[in-house]
């Protein structure tokens, strides 16, 4: 399932909260940049537990899955930089 442009930026919303609740805990941003929304939600649920922070963990997952599809299980696809032109690359000098 394709998300629109709304559920794509709330997708990207949730990771973001997601990134930032885990970075509490001394995780670097490229450690949790490749995980999936599923991936970061074990990591929150076995750090923090159910109890005053997140619902339980099957209900966080079906709602999720409600809201994005099978999206939560996929991992970021990784943003292809396009190489440089001759025109752009610069001359090294020795």
């Amino acid at each position: 399932m394709e998300l629109t442009q709304e559920k794509q930026l709330a997708f990207n919303e949730v990771r973001k909260a997601m990134i930032e609740r885990l970075k509490n805990f001394e995780f670097a941003e490229g450690m949790l940049e490749g995980l999936s929304l599923f991936q970061m939600l074990n990591l929150l649920e076995l750090l923090l537990g159910h109890r005053n922070y997140i619902g339980m963990f099957s209900h966080t997952v079906f709602s999720l899955q409600d809201v994005f599809g099978d999206a939560i299980w996929d991992k970021p696809k990784s943003e292809v930089k396009p190489e440089p032109t001759n025109e752009e690359q610069k001359e090294v000098v020795h």
